[in-house]
């Protein structure tokens, strides 16, 4: 099953590499936010994502920007807890879909396709990936530690 599932991603990588990668070690949107950095986790507030396992979409008067990427938030607080903690909200992987870093590849990560286990944020291209990565989330997070460690400055048109 999970090798069939790879087959099928990566036989449209190609189709979505272009406007799904732009960069290497944080998975961001085309362009740039209202900050000058791009875009991260689709404008989806991490802070409501792990805390209330809903995702919403934040807004540029409420935005952040750690590492190089933008982070939009609902309201101030969030963006204040992320301020202050960012590690406790930013998706594991560079915001790329997790079961896929596991397999050695950058897809994107979709914050509709999330899990939250031992306190991370895991994102995931679509349901069949989550899927996959539920099978096993402790030795599939394991592998994608350990590949993620090997492909985060690869960029995804070399993976």
């Amino acid at each position: 099953m999970k090798s069939l599932i790879l087959a099928s991603l990566i036989a449209t990588v190609p189709l979505i590499a272009a406007p799904a990668f732009a960069a290497d070690e944080i998975n961001v949107s085309s362009g740039i936010s209202a900050a000058g950095a791009p875009l991260a986790v689709h404008g989806v507030d991490v802070v409501t994502l792990v805390n209330d396992g809903n995702p919403v979409d934040g807004f540029a008067t409420h935005s952040a920007t750690y590492d190089g990427a933008s982070y939009y938030f609902t309201t101030a607080e969030n963006r204040e807890a992320f301020e202050a903690n960012p590690a406790a909200y930013l998706p594991q992987h560079g915001g790329f879909c997790s079961f896929g870093v596991s397999v050695g590849k950058k897809f994107d990560g979709d914050p509709d396709q999330y899990l939250v286990a031992d306190g991370k944020l895991y994102l995931f291209l679509n349901a069949a990936t989550r899927a996959s990565f539920l099978e096993d989330v402790s030795g599939t997070s394991k592998t994608a530690d350990s590949q993620w460690s090997n492909i985060k400055s690869i960029a995804v048109g070399e993976l």
